[in-house]
């Protein structure tokens, strides 16, 4: 894995094999990112992705094997949950036809490479459970 940081602003590089929202997740904790923003491109395979339902309160999840993908979009953000940095990422995913799948990723592995920018900003938001939703949300900030 490759960083370079300037100025606030944090390109992280991350290595084949790699596992995307673990290393990002990691990299917030030992950086004391509590806040953020994510974006990147590369390559990705063995991606598990979800679309939640709400009326289940429940996501359908399903993993995508035995194909390389291109990182068309990854965002997300990097906010505050039980305390620890949490990363919350969607991501649409090209495949070799050219066909696109997405949805919210719970995790990857690189392909090839990913070039994920991290911009933290000056507030912590925090999340918590919302029984309507079935989620923890972002539902405050703290500077």
């Amino acid at each position: 894995m490759f960083t370079h940081s300037h100025d606030s602003q944090h390109l992280i590089v991350l290595d084949r094999d790699q596992h995307v929202v673990q290393t990002l997740t990691e990299y917030a904790r030992e950086h004391k990112i509590q806040g953020g923003v994510l974006t990147g491109i590369g390559a990705l395979k063995d991606a598990e992705l979800g679309y939640y339902e709400l009326h289940k309160k429940d996501y359908i999840r399903k993993t995508f094997r035995d194909e390389d993908f291109e990182l068309l979009a990854l965002n997300g953000n990097v906010s505050l949950r039980d305390g620890a940095p949490y990363v919350h990422v969607h991501t649409a995913l090209g495949r070799a036809d050219f066909s696109v799948i997405g949805g919210h990723l719970f995790e990857a592995r690189v392909a090839v490479t990913a070039e994920i920018f991290l911009t933290p900003f000056g507030i912590m938001p925090e999340r918590s459970f919302q029984p309507h939703l079935g989620l923890q949300t972002i539902t405050r900030c703290r500077l």
